[in-house]
């Protein structure tokens, strides 16, 4: 049976729209516009498909404690893949060992699906190394809050069978910078992240090999010194990418504008740190041990305070955020949510835009008001929508 989709719209970079015809996931012809019915118009965007970094789960899917199981990770690979993401990176939160160590197996199981392999190249480690103050640990429970200790990543390793790609860390641990060494030795990145360090030790952690701030401008206290604080640190330091949540909550736009601003397209990386609550109704959920609220504007909150517990975000709105509200252009923006991170990360996916005759791997969407609409959605030959 053959199914053919002609889509019309404005590859990035190109002023001209045309139409691109897919015939059973491969890109049959592209040429300008003709007198055909297509999906699109001369405002569609035809732009490369995504990448995220820090997923924590999704649309009720939690990737955290105990309950986590193979399937999970084919659930939301398909969740994301229907908002425009091809690859994305499995994030687990300060747990219990035992419970990181299992949801490390269980990803290592997930990876027999081939639509999974191909879109989570590794894990994130987003703790159990953090602060145990409160506003710099922010949702992650502290009685799994531990100094970082070789024996304890070993065991995560082996488990995810090398598979992890990078370590959130406070860089002021006892023990940290050792242990940021001996992970880079390894090819682990490592990110600075739920921490309350100083610029001293912010550089220290930088001179043994981080490269990444996560979440910049999250995890961190909520009244801080006007000047000895832990951002200024972190943006000046042209080593250090920056991941930012561009949902307009976790940075408001002055802050978004100047954090990309600082660090530049070439060192911004844009996540969704997305949690199981997104795609859900607002309401009073559990999350990471704890109790959050989720606001009708999408805000998930610790219940009864204004710290955040991660985001209810998904990846192409806080790329339109950044286009709509920084200085970068769409395209700049979209290459923090793509080429950026996997460059930092040192995978090599394919983030090319349509070409004749090769799989379709694209996205077409219009970039509303309110928030982007998907025309069609395309995956390594994959009609995802």
């Amino acid at each position: 049976m053959t199914d053919t989709t002609l889509i019309r719209g404005k590859l990035f970079g190109q002023g001209k729209t045309l139409d691109i015809e897919v015939c059973n996931g491969k890109v049959r012809d592209i040429t300008s516009v003709t007198r055909r019915k297509a999906i699109g118009s001369a405002t569609t965007i035809i732009a490369p498909t995504l990448f995220d970094i820090q997923v924590n789960g999704v649309n009720g899917i939690d990737l955290q404690g105990d309950t986590i199981t193979p399937p999970d990770f084919r659930t939301i690979t398909d969740h994301m893949a229907s908002w425009g993401v091809s690859h994305w990176v499995p994030t687990f939160v300060t747990s219990s060992i035992n419970d990181m160590e299992k949801g490390c197996r269980a990803y290592i199981e997930a990876l027999a699906d081939p639509i999974v392999a191909a879109a989570a190249p590794g894990l994130h480690l987003e703790g159990p190394n953090i602060s145990t103050l409160d506003g710099p640990r922010g949702a992650h429970p502290i009685k799994h809050v531990k100094p970082p200790l070789l024996s304890d990543f070993n065991k995560l390793y082996k488990a995810a069978q090398s598979r992890i790609l990078y370590v959130t860390i406070a860089p002021e641990l006892p023990g940290a910078i050792p242990f940021i060494k001996s992970l880079v030795k390894r090819g682990v990145a490592v990110s600075l992240g739920h921490h309350n360090a100083t610029a001293e030790q912010i550089t220290k952690a930088v001179d043994a090999g981080a490269t990444l701030s996560t979440h910049l401008g999250n995890g961190a206290a909520s009244m801080i010194h006007r000047h000895q604080n832990i951002l200024w640190p972190q943006l000046a330091d042209d080593r250090l990418h920056a991941s930012l949540i561009a949902d307009l909550h976790h940075l408001p736009i002055p802050a978004l504008k100047t954090f990309t601003r600082v660090k530049g397209p070439n060192r911004t990386v844009l996540v969704s740190d997305c949690v199981h609550l997104t795609g859900l109704k607002p309401g009073n959920y559990d999350i990471f041990e704890g109790k959050v609220e989720l606001l009708k504007n999408g805000k998930i909150c610790l219940s009864g305070t204004d710290l955040l517990a991660g985001s209810g975000l998904h990846l192409i709105e806080g790329v339109c955020n950044t286009a709509k509200h920084t200085d970068l252009t769409l395209q700049q923006a979209f290459a923090c949510a793509t080429t950026v991170p996997a460059k930092l990360l040192g995978q090599r996916i394919n983030f090319d835009l349509p070409r004749k005759g090769r799989k379709a791997n694209f996205i077409a969407f219009n970039n509303e008001k309110t928030k982007p609409r998907f025309t069609a959605i395309y995956i390594n030959g994959r009609k995802i929508r």
